[in-house]
């Protein structure tokens, strides 16, 4: 396979992945339980989810080049069920791609109607529009604009974060949470570093290189991790008020100006988001109807546009929503698929960390992750 990504082009976009919505929920949630512990979980979250992320990639690799449904096709279902149970966990996947994509246009949506003082659902539509149209044109179209998005937001950031530290109007929160607070924080701290279906895009877009590929999912992962860490020290020291989505409140404490820079920002972080997984989505729809380009494209977008007009709840609703489909879809599959792979030779990505207690380790972390994000707060 040839390479069609630079490493930091594949980084980018396990990068626009995770800094959705996931990261601006994080603030919020870090505020209930003190900076010690949230800063604990995250850690143990980065690294739980890098594991999970190594296994994916491997799998991939090992199917081909595989995308998800793919992957599991070829390497858990057998037997006369074989057709039926790939077809029912292509519903699955497809449902909870959706679903995450819907989140991103809801909270676009919102950002985009109320700086524009127009109705949500024309707000809802602009932020479709900008979003799935750099889709259309493929994986190295993804590739460079998350680029281009990500050194924006790691500029913004920077500003931002010096205004910060020149506008403190709170101390930091050092209290532990209740059991609750705590689980809700570490299932949105897994969530934000869910990137799955973008990794066997990052497999294709290296050409299959296992050190470029191990390199653009630890660096993917390492920039949400700082974001998430920054974001979440700034907000909780100047917000006016520690807010669901984070930026609003956080910009609001420094001054008119951060609220446009922040909004900017957090426009920026859904849009990267919806073009990984919308890109995924495509590729999935392309590979198992075998329909064009064009028609797998607006499968993969259109029904997101429609899922928020039609459907209910605020921003953080369909976040915890999504992120309990996404655990509950990897807790219960990836390691039997994973185990199930071992027949096409060793594990090529991981080494000595494939073994049984790690995959363990796996499934109780994204089985609490999925408890997390359905516990009451």
């Amino acid at each position: 396979m040839k390479s069609k990504l630079t490493v930091w082009e594949a980084a980018c976009i396990v990068t626009g992945y995770g800094i959705g919505g996931g990261v601006m929920a994080m603030p919020y949630l870090a505020a209930r339980n003190g900076v010690v512990v949230s800063l604990i979980i995250l850690a143990v979250s980065y690294l739980f989810s890098l594991l999970m992320h190594m296994m994916v990639a491997d799998l991939s690799l090992r199917s081909g080049g595989g995308q998800i449904v793919a992957i599991y096709e070829k390497f858990l279902f057998t037997g006369k069920f074989k057709k039926p149970l790939t077809i029912a966990f292509f519903c699955m996947v497809a449902l909870v791609m959706l679903t995450t994509l819907s989140t991103y246009i809801t909270g676009g949506g919102e950002i985009i109607s109320a700086y524009l003082n127009i109705h949500a659902l024309f707000g809802r539509l602009i932020f479709y529009i900008a979003a799935a149209s750099v889709v259309l044109f493929g994986l190295k179209a993804v590739g460079i604009s998350e680029k281009i998005a990500v050194f924006f937001i790691f500029v913004m950031l920077a500003v931002l974060a010096a205004a910060s530290f020149l506008n403190i109007r709170n101390p930091l929160p050092v209290l532990p949470g209740a059991w609750n607070e705590v689980m809700a924080y570490f299932g949105m701290a897994m969530f934000s570093f869910v990137a799955f279906f973008s990794i066997p895009q990052t497999v294709e877009g290296l050409g299959g290189d296992i050190k470029k590929i191990r390199k653009a999912i630890v660096v993917g992962f390492i920039n949400v991790f700082v974001m998430i860490f920054v974001i979440t020290l700034c907000a909780l020291l100047s917000s006016t008020e520690v807010t669901p989505l984070a930026m609003l409140g956080w910009s609001a404490g420094i001054g008119k100006w951060a609220q446009i820079t922040g909004s900017a920002f957090t426009l920026l972080a859904m849009v990267t988001t919806y073009w990984s997984i919308s890109l995924a989505l495509a590729d999935i729809i392309k590979a198992q109807t075998k329909l064009g380009t064009r028609s797998s494209w607006l499968l993969a977008t259109l029904p997101t546009l429609l899922f928020t007009l039609l459907g209910q709840g605020g921003f953080m609703e369909f976040m915890r929503i999504a992120g309990g489909l996404n655990a509950i879809l990897i807790a219960v599959l990836i390691i039997p698929t994973f185990r199930g792979a071992d027949k096409e030779g060793p594990t090529r990505i991981l080494g000595r960390f494939a073994s049984l207690p790690a995959q363990v380790l796996v499934v109780l972390s994204y089985i609490a992750m999925a408890v997390g994000s359905v516990v009451e707060i």
